[in-house]
């Protein structure tokens, strides 16, 4: 009894003993037939010399001085300027197209608006605050608007005020 398992293995792998011969002609013939092809490769680009030139330049690779990147103001002249000095507010970095008023509250005579962001984040906003890029105040709030005024560069030093609105949606 003990030996019938070594017995059963014994002549179970004796049938993988067998002619070959037909497998080791069809590799034969196959090595023959196939003649392994590798395309050419292509040429090179031709190597084009380029004198670099912008050494006094600023690198693209560091960002802007602050200098470069504030509003200039010409103060010299008596017409209508923002306040630089001012501290900008999280929704002066948004373009009022980025923008949507959802709703109002209200408490004692006091009506606020609700602004949602681009990035779906919504805030609080009363008369008087500041959004938009070009120094948007809010003049007033009513239940479906809010009524806006912007001060907009005219190339000369100054600012002209243009009124804008944003409307209650629904969306």
């Amino acid at each position: 009894m003990r030996f019938l398992p070594i017995v059963l293995m014994v002549f179970l792998l004796g049938g993988c003993i067998g002619d070959r011969a037909d497998l080791v002609q069809f590799v034969a013939s196959t090595k023959a037939n196939h003649v392994p092809r590798i395309p050419p490769l292509k040429e090179p680009p031709k190597f084009e010399h380029f004198a670099y030139q912008a050494q006094s330049l600023r690198s693209p690779f560091v960002p802007p001085a602050r200098e470069l990147t504030e509003e200039v103001v010409d103060t010299s002249r008596d017409c209508l300027q923002p306040d630089l000095k001012r501290r900008k507010g999280r929704l002066e970095t948004y373009a009022l197209d980025n923008l949507k008023m959802r709703g109002t509250l209200s408490q004692g005579g006091v009506i606020w608006a609700l602004i949602e962001t681009a990035d779906s984040s919504v805030y609080r906003v009363g008369v008087g605050d500041y959004l938009g890029l070009y120094h948007g105040r809010i003049k007033s709030i009513s239940a479906n608007s809010i009524d806006i005024g912007e001060l907009i560069p005219d190339g000369s030093g100054c600012w002209t005020e243009r009124n804008s609105s944003l409307e209650l949606t629904g969306e």
